[in-house]
C-alpha cells in the first residue's frame, strides 16, 4: 500500500487510512492461511497418492511370475519411481522398469536394480520374505494387545501407545496408577507370541 504523501491530512483521514491498512493487513493474513491450508492439503494428497501407487506397483511385482517382490523395492515420487534391490538377470531388470513404466501416471522410471547370481537373489528374497513375515506378526500382535487393553475396564487403551519390534512390545503413554501400569504390562506379557515387554508407562501425579 502507497504511504500518503498529501500535508494537510486530517484526523478523519488518519483514522480511515489505519482502518483500511488493518482490513487489508486482515485479508493478507487470511489469505496467507487459506494458502497454508491449501498447500498442506494439496501435499497430503500427493503422499497419499504416492502410497497407493507403491502398493499397487508391489502387487503388479507379486503376481509377476518372473519376479520376486520381496526383492524389489520401489519408491514412488509423483511421477517418477525409484527401482532398488535385487535381479537374476538383465531380462528380470527390464521387466521391472517396463512394468513400473507402464502404470498411469508414472512419465520416469530410476532403475537401480543389481543383477546378482540366482543363490544370491533367492537368499535376498527369503530374507525378503522372513521381514515381511515378521512385520505382519508385529503388527497382528500389536492389534492384540490393543484389543485386550481396551477390552478392559481399569486400562485405558486409548492412552496406551504400543509398539512392537521382533515380538518385543513397548508401551508407553500416561495411566492414573502404578498398579493400571503394572496390570498393562501384564496383560500384554500374557498375549501369546510377545517375548519381551518393555513398560514405559509414566504415571500420572
Amino acid at each position: 500500500m502507497k504511504k500518503n504523501t498529501a500535508v494537510n491530512v486530517t484526523f478523519a483521514a488518519l483514522i480511515a487510512g489505519s482502518a483500511l491498512t488493518t482490513a487489508v493487513y486482515a485479508g493478507e493474513s487470511a489469505d496467507a492461511k487459506n494458502a497454508e491450508s491449501h498447500d498442506a492439503a494439496a501435499q497430503l494428497e500427493r503422499e497419499a497418492s504416492d502410497t497407493w501407487r507403491e502398493g499397487k506397483l508391489d502387487t503388479i511385482y507379486l503376481f509377476n511370475r518372473h519376479l520376486n517382490n520381496f526383492t524389489i523395492d520401489s519408491e514412488v515420487l509423483g511421477n517418477t519411481v525409484v527401482l532398488t534391490g535385487k535381479v537374476e538377470s538383465d531380462v528380470d531388470k527390464e521387466l521391472a522398469e517396463q512394468l513400473a513404466r507402464g502404470m498411469d501416471g508414472i512419465t520416469e522410471v530410476t532403475n537401480r536394480l543389481t543383477v546378482v547370481p540366482s543363490e544370491e537373489a533367492r537368499e535376498a528374497a527369503s530374507e525378503g520374505d522372513r521381514e515381511f513375515s515378521g512385520k505382519v506378526e508385529d503388527a497382528t500382535l500389536t492389534a492384540e494387545i490393543k484389543t485386550k487393553l481396551l477390552a478392559n475396564g481399569e486400562t485405558d487403551g486409548l492412552a496406551i501407545n504400543v509398539d512392537t519390534k521382533a515380538r518385543m512390545v513397548t508401551l508407553t503413554g500416561s495411566v492414573e496408577s502404578a498398579q493400571v501400569k503394572a496390570l498393562a504390562g501384564e496383560i500384554t506379557k500374557n498375549v501369546d507370541g510377545v517375548s519381551k515387554v518393555n513398560n514405559k508407562l509414566k504415571v500420572k501425579s
